[in-house]
């Protein structure tokens, strides 16, 4: 065997150990057999080691092979023998590593707070499975510098605004790019942001030069929006879930006619969220509930039309997630190197336009909004003598010497407005931008920027409901309020009853925390 044998030999088998290892526990694995979800892409975000498959490694070889191919025979393409953007009808500089250095440097601009570490690393996740495909023609030593910056847990710093979601999220990925080629910051365990290089030498990574298209295949897609979508979508169906408990234990803390959870009531409706959410409700339900017979034959709409309500919530969410695995999964290069033997081609045009994204961004957002509209006045049920089934106003121990949950409702109606306020949808919000080159745009990571806000909101909005369930349990079993007592379910974190008043932020943000936080981590 020659020595350059024997190095492709070891080559090999670190990347089969690496797939093997990544295979494991809960790694992830890129490949264009390889379909991931959200929660892959979450799973990632914290931690989760990655590798490609020997089927990405082939494909991409081969796209690589059809683009040099391409090259030689003087066809035009576009990012190689061009400028970028406007510039396009300019002749590109002979030299590649000058033509890639420069687009990744003029587009290192941005503003703002740094993104934080779970939504850098859900980008780079969506970026890479998109590699994977085989249709950005990126070397072999770029792709690994992917890789390798995900297993090193080395996280760029990343501005969160620069994007208009059009031509890819082309400011936040340069950021990416600067990084695997030893210039620009990367965040620390504290979320500070520090020198690249010296990050890079302490995880034992060397840099990388990235050519024209190698620059281009790691900044010309929709990563940012995309990785930032799955991260909000995972998030809010688990907080739809804990809107289906908390409803069901205010169910059983209220007495409230179940007959509104009966399964033939929405199996007549045909809507399949709905059906969901009624029976996922009902299951979560004591089994020593009982109704009280003396309560309104028809409860108020934020308790009998739950399943309704978090129902279509249910089925917008499956929309948006059929959406944004899509794009997770698809390709959003220009151009797109097409190396399927026989119909080779480099394709032009505009797959990295975000509109999809936007749209199902905004679709996670308005649903995100109406569980804490829903939740927030389920919370004032509980609070209220005149529905609550007569426990202290605010669910004050002494009323007039406490004010009980005051603070904590004045926190939920004013989370609740910050959301709606920021429910206006961003997929058409377009600018025209980028020497009129841009002329419609999608605002795709501005719309999954907000969603992961709202999602943060939202386990705020559903631990304050919490918090006033437990309380009123609470009083019922110290005798203080009339009424069932039904002891707070095993999936609820540990909440203290209040005697007099204290300070609940600290509550609040620990159980919105445990809320949120993905259970298989």
């Amino acid at each position: 065997m020659t020595a350059v044998e024997a190095g492709r030999a070891r080559v090999e088998t670190a990347r089969s150990e690496a797939i093997e290892e990544a295979s494991s526990d809960g790694g992830v694995v890129f490949g264009p057999s390889n379909r991931l979800d959200c929660e892959a892409i979450e799973r990632i975000a914290h931690g989760a080691r990655v590798a490609y498959s020997v089927e990405a490694r082939r494909v991409m070889e081969r796209s690589c092979a059809v683009l040099a191919e391409a090259v030689a025979s003087g066809e035009e393409i576009y990012g190689l023998t061009t400028g970028f953007g406007p510039h396009v009808c300019y002749a590109a500089d002979p030299d590649a590593s000058r033509q890639g250095s420069a687009l990744i440097a003029h587009l290192a601009a941005g503003w703002g707070p740094l993104a934080s570490r779970d939504v850098v690393r859900a980008t780079i996740a969506a970026r890479c499975q998109v590699l994977a495909q085989g249709c950005s023609a990126i070397s072999p030593q770029a792709a690994d510098a992917m890789l390798a910056i995900l297993n090193s847990d080395v996280v760029p710093a990343v501005p969160a605004i620069g994007s208009v979601g059009a031509s890819g999220d082309l400011i936040p990925l340069a950021h990416v790019a600067r990084v695997l080629g030893g210039e620009g910051l990367v965040l620390n365990g504290a979320g500070e942001a520090i020198p690249a290089a010296a990050a890079l030498e302490r995880a034992g990574l060397a840099p990388v030069e990235l050519e024209a298209r190698d620059a281009l295949s790691i900044v010309n897609g929709t990563a940012l929006m995309t990785g930032q979508a799955a991260l909000s979508l995972a998030r809010a169906e688990r907080l739809l879930g804990v809107a289906e408990r908390l409803t069901a234990w205010a169910y059983a803390q209220l007495a409230a006619r179940r007959q509104a959870l009966d399964p033939r009531l929405h199996a007549a409706r045909g809507h399949a969220g709905q059906v969901e959410s009624a029976e996922r409700i009902g299951q979560a339900i004591p089994v020593a509930y009982v109704e009280d017979e003396g309560r309104p034959l028809q409860d108020v709409y934020s308790v009998r039309c739950a399943p309704q309500i978090l129902g279509a919530c249910r089925d917008q969410l499956e929309y948006a997630r059929r959406v944004i695995e899509r794009e997770i999964n698809g390709v959003s290069d220009n151009p797109v190197v097409w190396s399927e033997p026989g119909s080779e081609a480099v394709l032009h045009g505009g797959n990295f336009q975000g509109q999809q994204i936007a749209f199902a961004s905004d679709a996670v957002n308005l649903a995100i909004t109406q569980i804490a509209n829903l939740i927030e006045r389920q919370l004032d049920v509980v609070l209220n003598p005149e529905l609550n089934g007569g426990a202290p106003l605010l669910l004050a121990w002494t009323p007039g010497a406490m004010s009980g949950l005051a603070g904590a409702q004045i926190t939920a109606t004013a989370m609740v407005a910050d959301m709606r306020r920021s429910a206006v949808p961003s997929s058409v919000a377009s600018l025209p931008t980028n020497g009129r080159n841009q002329d419609v745009v999608s605002m795709g990571t501005m719309a999954s920027r907000v969603a992961c806000e709202q999602a943060d909101r939202l386990s705020g909005v559903l631990a304050i409901h919490a918090i006033a369930l437990r309380q009123l349990a609470f009083l019922r079993e110290c005798g203080r309020a009339d009424g069932p007592v039904v002891q707070p379910p095993a999936w609820c974190p540990p909440i203290d009853g209040l005697k007099v008043d204290r300070a609940l932020h600290g509550d609040i943000e620990r159980v919105a925390a445990d809320f949120i936080r993905p259970t298989d981590l």
